[in-house]
């Protein structure tokens, strides 16, 4: 997901320049201050840098030109895995990434059950009409215990990563599909065609940042780790004069490392609100744009279409029956979100002249239980629906709404099917 995160609003330049080229000149100028009277021939570099700096030696300042330019592309081209190894990927499964990811576990398997503690306590407290500060302390500490899921850790154990950075930037990635069930790695690069160019650029503003920070922490390790072997290795004999001399300097550049990547976790916060954004404000201009004219009406409704479409777009040769482009007269929903259910819709008169009965067959073809269904149906302009005309062949129905018409209906088992019938009458009438 996040190689799919890059640059998105054109500005490739300004990326370049502030993300990768500063961090580059950043740290290697704090190398020559620092690390340049240590190193082998640091006198012959640092007059030879004189030269350049005040004109004396053109050629020698072309030739810098290249060099930082080269290791500004070495670093443009490595920013991904760059990140991927500050996020724990490479080495989640090895005993350090293992010991990490544990702790990490253990925060999420005590904040998920005190949140639920929190929240029932709440609720419990005001239906005896407890009041006073208590019930408002625990709601600010349930909101501030749902804060630090929702950004810090991602929503289930399996996908936690051993850096806090990685599951800053999992808990962004995982928000589309928790939120309206779009799968953010089938869906942005289509997303990215919706975004204006204006907020796009918001977004690569936030996620330069971010690398501002990673990849000045990445080379000032990098320095810390040539000051440590150009100790080892030319600093002899080992006293503590001759240790200090060097030890300073690699401390110098370990604490910056730590300070840049302690740093990069706000960054990534911040991009990672601008990408939740993103699909907040345009996925139903997505919708539009992939021919679908039918927005969903409830949030559970949403929520199962764009399940379908992710499953459609990310497995083309599926043989499920594609999701219709127009507005059906009738719309399915159902918990748990996903669980296969068809319906089949047929209209008679009825007996009384001029009243039309509708028979709506819901069958379950899932193996799961469907929990709770709704079913929209839309009344033709001139008719009214007979509320005590509602009626289910299994189980209980109750309508919630009449416009459109939305009927509830129990538990249905895998393979089962349950008939929802009832009236409609001109309004005239």
């Amino acid at each position: 997901m996040t190689t799919l995160l890059t640059s998105i609003s054109g500005q490739f330049g300004k990326s370049v320049i502030l993300g990768i080229l500063f961090p580059v000149l950043l740290v290697s100028i704090l190398t020559e201050l620092i690390v340049g009277p240590i190193m082998p021939f640091g006198a012959a570099i640092q007059n030879q840098l004189k030269q350049i700096a005040t004109g004396d030696d053109k050629w020698a300042a072309v030739a810098l030109v290249f060099v930082v330019l080269v290791l500004t592309g070495i670093l443009y081209n490595l920013n991904i895995p760059v990140i991927r190894v500050y996020e724990g990927y490479p080495w989640k499964d090895s005993y350090l990434g293992n010991l990490f990811a544990r702790s990490k576990k253990k925060q999420f398997n005590k904040a998920v059950p005190l949140r639920l503690a929190l929240r029932y306590l709440r609720r419990d407290l005001l239906k005896l009409s407890i009041g006073g500060d208590l019930p408002k302390s625990l709601q600010l500490e349930q909101n501030a215990l749902a804060l630090y899921i929702n950004t810090e850790l991602p929503d289930r154990e399996e996908f936690i990563l051993p850096t806090r950075l990685g599951n800053v930037i999992r808990c962004f990635e995982r928000y589309s599909f928790i939120a309206y069930g779009m799968d953010a790695i089938v869906l942005w690069p289509r997303l990215v065609a919706k975004i204006d160019a204006g907020f796009a650029s918001t977004i690569d503003d936030t996620k330069t940042s971010l690398d501002f920070m990673v990849n000045s922490s990445f080379l000032c390790g990098v320095s810390s780790l040539a000051v440590l072997i150009i100790g080892l290795l030319t600093r002899t004999p080992f006293t503590v004069l001759s240790v200090f001399h060097w030890l300073w300097r690699m401390i110098v550049f370990l604490a910056l490392s730590v300070l840049f990547y302690v740093f990069s976790i706000g960054r990534a916060k911040a991009w990672g609100m601008q990408v939740k954004a993103a699909f907040d404000l345009y996925r139903f201009d997505l919708l539009k744009a992939l021919g679908y004219l039918q927005p969903p009406v409830t949030f559970l409704e949403e929520k199962t279409l764009w399940l379908r479409i992710s499953s459609q777009l990310l497995y083309a040769d599926s043989r499920e029956r594609p999701i219709p482009y127009n507005n059906n007269p009738t719309r399915l929903t159902a918990s748990p979100v996903g669980v296969q259910l068809e319906i089949k819709r047929q209209v008679n008169a009825a007996a009384i002249s001029g009243n039309v009965a509708v028979e709506i067959s819901v069958k379950n073809k899932d193996t799961r239980t469907a929990d709770v269904v709704v079913l929209s149906d839309n009344i033709p302009d001139g008719f009214k629906c007979l509320v005590n005309s509602v009626r289910v062949s299994a189980g209980v129905v109750s309508v919630s709404s009449l416009v459109p018409l939305e009927m509830v209906t129990g538990m249905i088992g895998p393979g089962t099917t349950v008939s929802l019938t009832y009236v409609i009458k001109p309004s005239s009438a």
